[in-house]
């Protein structure tokens, strides 16, 4: 079994992110890599992660098309780890925000993020918007370094 010191004899409510994540992965079954497979998204013809990433969260992959080992994340990360549970993220091919789009006031919008090849949201960055991916990293852009969360307006 694997341990985590962040979750290990916690007694408040809130784990933080990694001690969640570890909890996740200490009880997931062994095998860490997604299937290869790909589904479609609803519009635009998007390729969409198959098995889906789960909703709220922006998901990494160490594959094109969203396959390999996967990574997530659900808050703001100025640096990801040099970590086996970040490695969906820094040596990421692929990435997915399953933050699904919402309105507020008569306004579509959501939940985007955008990922930057640099620590501390520096360098170059992409944006991606609620229910998006980016199936392939620009081989100019590298890896995720860092990645920030902030609401957006959905388009079309």
């Amino acid at each position: 079994m694997t341990r985590c010191p962040e979750a290990v004899g916690a007694r408040t409510r809130t784990l933080s992110a990694v001690g969640a994540l570890c909890l996740l992965l200490a009880s997931a079954p062994t095998a860490t890599a997604m299937p290869t497979a790909t589904a479609r998204a609803g519009s635009g013809g998007l390729a969409a992660p198959a098995p889906p990433c789960d909703p709220g969260w922006l998901c990494g992959w160490t594959g094109p098309a969203y396959t390999g080992v996967a990574s997530l994340a659900a808050q703001d990360m100025p640096r990801y780890p040099e970590t086996t549970a970040y490695v969906g993220f820094n040596d990421a091919a692929s990435v997915w925000n399953a933050a699904g789009p919402r309105s507020a006031n008569g306004v579509r919008g959501g939940r985007c993020v955008t990922v930057y090849n640099k620590p501390d949201y520096g360098g170059s960055r992409l944006t991606v918007r609620p229910g998006h991916g980016i199936p392939q990293l620009p081989a100019s852009f590298g890896h995720v370094r860092s990645s920030r969360f902030h609401t957006c307006r959905a388009t079309g």
